[in-house]
């Protein structure tokens, strides 16, 4: 990803900025709403609110539309005349996806209000491999991939996809994390509460290239689609994932995987100051896996 097309800037002072690199907006609001200090800066792909009246104002104020419930309102403000590009004026006003980089300069009772001090849409360019496209033109799949992208889990892509998860219900978490193991040729560790991920291996390969991946699993405790209230007490699963020391984030579940999941996962994926891949592996993928590599009747065993 490269700088954004399409800059807006504001003119803050000096010497105001103390954030932490590299921490992106869900980190710093929730911190910030409880602390009273300004001037922390984040850096990530945001999804902003429309601002309809932004062709006759000089101030527009973008709502940030978060993917869950923070518990707090966010507000980006800026000068209309330090948008620099058309398109990006244009898509501030109906409301979409931006890079952003952006200090927090006051709250207001319970309103988080942030400058932008760069801001535009994200940009992919080649790292050098041969392509038959222009790779800008992927900008907002941001980074995902599919089970069938990754090299050891390639027979997936030969095997039929079940028309439901229904399997899976009978599949335990601690026998699936025993059968990606075999797949992958690693240990299984023993599970500890202080663990920011349920598996990881740095053996994995996407298209040839090799990369360490972090996965979170989820088994059939609650055999349900996976929101935001699965991941955990403090909902900061994918936020604990994010802190390894992984190319590729991974989130695998036994039933399908809803929207909010997915965005969130996106939007700790892709932060301009660190980015990953992401991919995300619902029940019918997860037995396809095991399907495809003759373990499903193993994984039913090893969960009596």
């Amino acid at each position: 990803m490269q700088e954004p097309e399409g800059e807006v800037g504001t003119d803050l002072p000096e010497g105001r900025s103390d954030g932490r690199r590299g921490e992106t907006a869900r980190q710093l609001i929730r911190r910030a709403k409880y602390a009273s200090r300004q001037g922390k800066v984040f850096c990530s792909t945001e999804k902003l609110g429309p601002f309809p009246n932004l062709y006759d104002v000089e101030r527009a104020t973008s709502p940030w539309v978060p993917d869950g419930d923070y518990g707090v309102r966010v507000e980006f403000e800026y000068s209309t005349k330090l948008i620099v590009a058309d398109t990006l004026r244009s898509y501030l006003r109906r409301g979409e996806r931006f890079s952003i980089i952006a200090e927090h300069v006051r709250t207001d009772r319970d309103i988080l209000v942030f400058a932008p001090v760069v801001m535009g849409f994200p940009w992919l360019e080649s790292d050098g491999r041969a392509l038959d496209f222009d790779p800008m033109f992927l900008n907002r799949d941001f980074f995902e991939n599919y089970i069938e992208d990754i090299d050891q889990f390639s027979k997936v892509s030969e095997t039929p996809e079940p028309p439901d998860p229904e399997p899976m219900k009978h599949v335990a978490e601690a026998a699936f994390k025993s059968c990606l193991a075999k797949i992958l040729g690693d240990a299984v560790r023993t599970d500890w509460g202080g663990e920011t991920s349920d598996f990881y291996s740095a053996h994995l390969h996407i298209k040839g290239s090799r990369t360490a991946a972090a996965f979170l699993l989820k088994g059939p405790a609650r055999f349900e689609p996976m929101g935001l209230n699965h991941l955990g007490k403090n909902n900061d699963q994918i936020y604990r994932l994010s802190q390894e020391p992984a190319g590729l984030l991974v989130v695998q579940h036994c039933h399908d995987i809803l929207p909010p999941v997915r965005a969130t996962l996106r939007a700790f994926a892709v932060q301009p100051s660190n980015l990953r891949r992401y991919c995300l592996i619902d029940g019918r993928d997860s037995l396809r896996l095991l399907q495809a590599y003759g373990l499903y009747k193993q994984a039913l065993e090893m969960s009596q």
